[in-house]
């Protein structure tokens, strides 16, 4: 009996908490709902950020990596969940190196700002002790370059939130970019860390790696030769390219002064890639697309002459002379001494719409199809616009305008027989176990193989006993040519006294080329300006040391310089 009485006691017990526990639970879930809820939310809460997308990398064409990721922090502040305390303020600036004051006025602001973008992992490893609700750390992907500033315009950079800005970065953005994460945090009422969820894993999406056409080898021997002729001659700025003739890659393409890759983000100007974008006259190295058009059209043979005027030849009421003068020379000695009267009148011979047509097919006038963001045309104005004296003017590098990788280019339609290509910068692109392989692109044939072998000797004794002696090589033959541009000025419609583009252009060896190389100073020192004297001697350092980096041998068949 007594246990039975227990028992019901018991039961009753067990009956009234369950009721009393079932009570409380719907006063806190029905009808306490917004009050509880409240409380909860203010005990933590959830955020929801962005995070950098990884990039492919960069290589040059030996697989030396010009571009990668590494890991930063991004460090903000979202006074919205309070002010910050003295202490917080102080060991931030601490460890991001801040002026505290000028921290302080911007944690207090009301709003989410970024107090650092990219800052190195240490610091952050000081930041996470810091128990703050509106403290947060973001880990970020970060452009590195670790060779720069080697080839850093045609690299490009990428700007703070990892997009790319200029060069490569930025025309090949898409295959390079991953695909941007969210990253999900739920801290407590002290902004302690409670959970992390990635809800795109951007360190899985698919990205693409890169692999240049250039050598980085190259590129630092073009840029460290540009460099000393800068010092020397001090031009407005100075520009080298390597090609490969008979495929089109673009071996180096330098440009001096630089950048560094890793600094903050710079202005428009100094991304700029003047290669492709910057337009100057290409002056006496045009001549070899009048002297290959004259050749073709067989409107003169190399042992014939033409009467030079003796320095002075006066076409539409205008000048024009010579450096010196000449009376009869042959059509290799007009290029030999880079007579301007010469070249003028096989212009005449030419004609018009024969001088045009070449000039377009050697690549003028027009897009190269190169993959760089900026690309311009260059000028070339079409016959029915030119004045009684552009012909005469064009056929020796006047009134038209060109970019280096246009008149490289040129130069390498003549190394290698006659055939202009495509230049190249991408030699391969890598996307998970796929390979895409950018093969040389022949663009046209602009003269027979005659023709242009030709024009190589023309340009050969050009260097051996002409107005490019000073690009000679010992042991290898130079097939090359100068040029000295006036500048000319659109606002005054005439050309700037004193201002000159001293140029360079040709291929080694001559017999057998395997480089074609342009060097370009603009607005070299007033007392040295002549391409033969501030372009050809940068030449042949770069093609010296350049040949020696391949290991290709000197021919045994090749005089040594005179």
């Amino acid at each position: 009996m007594k246990f039975k009485f227990r028992l019901i006691i018991v039961c009753a017990a067990l009956l009234l908490s369950y009721a009393g526990l079932g009570y409380r639970l719907f006063r806190i879930q029905v009808t306490g709902y917004s009050r509880f809820s409240s409380l909860a939310r203010r005990s933590y809460y959830v955020l929801s950020e962005k995070t950098s997308p990884r990039r492919g990398n960069i290589y040059d064409r030996n697989g030396e990596v010009l571009a990668v990721n590494r890991h930063t922090y991004s460090v903000g502040y979202n006074s919205s969940r309070g002010n910050p305390c003295p202490q917080t303020v102080s060991a931030v600036a601490s460890a991001l190196n801040l002026n505290p004051i000028e921290l302080r006025n911007r944690m207090n602001s009301g709003r989410f700002v970024w107090l650092a973008r990219h800052t190195e992992p240490s610091a952050a490893g000081e930041l996470k002790q810091i128990e703050d609700m509106g403290l947060l750390l973001t880990k970020e992907n970060h452009r590195l370059y670790p060779l720069s500033p080697v080839a850093s315009h045609l690299i490009g950079c990428v700007g703070t939130d990892n997009q790319g800005l200029s060069g490569v970065e930025f025309n090949f953005d898409h295959q390079l970019r991953g695909i941007q994460g969210r990253r999900r945090l739920v801290r407590d009422a002290r902004g302690r860390l409670i959970y992390s969820a990635q809800d795109i894993s951007d360190e899985a999406a698919s990205v693409d790696d890169i692999y240049l056409t250039i050598d980085s080898r190259l590129q630092y021997i073009a840029e460290r030769e540009l460099k000393k002729g800068f010092e020397r001659y001090s031009p407005e700025w100075a520009m080298a390219l390597i090609q490969k003739p008979d495929t089109g890659e673009i071996l180096a393409m330098a440009f001096y002064p630089g950048f560094d890759n890793n600094a903050p983000v710079l202005s428009s100007e100094v991304l700029n890639n003047k290669a492709v974008s910057n337009i100057f006259e290409p002056g006496s190295t045009f001549k070899i697309v009048t002297a290959a058009a004259a050749l073709e059209e067989n409107m003169l043979r190399p042992h014939e002459t033409i009467y030079c005027e003796e320095g002075e030849y006066e076409v539409g009421g205008f000048p024009i002379r010579d450096f010196e003068p000449h009376g009869d020379l042959t059509f290799t000695d007009i290029m030999v001494h880079s007579s301007n009267i010469g070249m003028a009148k096989l212009g005449e011979k030419l004609g018009r719409n024969l001088m045009y047509k070449y000039s377009r097919d050697f690549g003028f006038g027009n897009f190269t199809g190169i993959r760089l963001p900026g690309e311009t045309r260059g000028i070339l104005r079409k016959p029915d616009s030119w004045s009684g004296t552009s012909l005469s003017r064009i056929s020796f590098g006047q009134e038209i305008g060109v970019t280096g990788v246009q008149l490289v280019g040129a130069f390498s339609a003549i190394a290698n027989g006659g055939v202009l290509y495509e230049p190249r910068i991408i030699s391969r692109i890598l996307s998970g176990d796929s390979e895409r392989v950018f093969e040389p692109l022949m663009i046209r044939r602009v003269v027979s193989r005659e023709t242009a072998r030709e024009v190589a000797r023309m340009m050969k004794k050009s260097v051996e006993r002409g107005s490019g002696f000073k690009a000679q090589i010992p042991g290898y033959g130079v097939s090359g040519k100068t040029g000295t541009a006036q500048k000319y000025n659109p606002r005054t419609f005439s050309y700037k006294r004193g201002k000159y583009v001293a140029l360079f252009g040709g291929s080694v060896p001559a017999d057998d080329p395997e480089l074609t190389i342009l060097v370009v100073f603009d607005e070299p020192d007033e007392s040295l300006y002549w391409g033969g004297y501030v372009a050809a001697p940068v030449f042949r350092e770069i093609a010296e040391a350049a040949l020696s980096c391949l290991g290709i041998p000197p021919r045994r068949d090749t005089a040594s310089s005179k």
